[in-house]
C-alpha cells in the first residue's frame, strides 16, 4: 500500500471570479496566531513549530460576508471528500466538518511536520484549499511516518488537497521566502 496514493489533488476549485473575490475578503478580516495542540492545552502559541496566521469561519457570526464565505466553503469541502472517498472507491463513513479557517502565512511562516489527529480534536480528514501562488516557499509535503520519504505538492492557485488526518501523514508548511501565503484549512470527523 502506497501511502502517497491517499493524499488527492484536485484542481480548479472555485470559478475565477469567486477565487479572486475570496483573496480579497482574505485581506480583510482579522487574523490571530495560530496554535498548536500541546499536551492536554489546545491552541498554545508555540512559534518554534508554527508562525502563522489563522481567521475561522463560522455560520454563527454576526458577519453575513462571514456566514457566507463558510457555507461557501463548507460545501466546497464536503463535495471534495466525498469525491475522495469516491476516487479511492472506499465507503464514505465521515460525519461532518469541524473547522474552516483562513490561513495566512507571512513572508518566514511556516508548521513543522505534525499530524492532525489529536485526542482533543479527532479529525479524520484534512483538507488544504490554495488560494494563490504569488509567494515563494510555503510547500505543503509530506513524509512516511517515520521520517522517510518527503514529497511536496505543487504550490498553485485554486488547488485542493485531501488526505487522512491520522499518524501516517504527518506534514508540513515549509517557511514562506517571498509574499504571502493564503490558504484554506478544514477538517472532518
Amino acid at each position: 500500500m502506497e501511502l502517497k496514493n491517499y493524499v488527492k489533488i484536485y484542481n480548479d476549485i472555485l470559478p475565477v471570479k469567486t477565487l479572486s473575490n475570496l483573496i480579497r475578503y482574505a485581506n480583510t478580516v482579522n487574523f490571530e496566531e495560530a496554535g498548536v495542540i500541546a499536551n492536554e492545552n489546545l491552541d498554545t502559541i508555540n512559534k518554534t513549530i508554527r508562525d502563522t496566521n489563522i481567521y475561522f469561519l463560522t455560520r454563527a457570526s454576526d458577519s453575513m460576508t462571514d456566514v457566507h464565505w463558510t457555507a461557501l466553503l463548507a460545501n466546497v469541502l464536503k463535495n471534495a471528500i466525498n469525491k475522495y472517498f469516491s476516487d479511492l472507491k472506499t465507503k464514505n463513513e465521515w460525519a461532518r466538518i469541524l473547522d474552516i479557517g483562513i490561513l495566512k502565512y507571512n513572508e518566514g511562516g511556516f508548521y513543522k511536520y505534525h499530524v492532525d489527529h489529536a485526542a482533543q480534536i479527532p479529525r479524520t480528514i484534512s483538507t488544504l484549499f490554495l488560494l494563490n501562488n504569488d509567494y515563494e516557499g510555503g510547500e505543503l509535503c509530506f513524509r512516511n511516518s517515520d521520517g522517510s520519504g518527503e514529497w511536496c505538492v505543487k504550490t498553485k492557485a485554486n488547488t485542493l488537497i485531501v488526505w487522512p488526518s491520522n499518524f501516517l501523514y504527518p506534514h508540513t508548511v515549509k517557511p514562506v521566502t517571498k509574499g504571502i501565503r493564503y490558504s484554506i484549512v478544514g477538517w472532518a470527523l
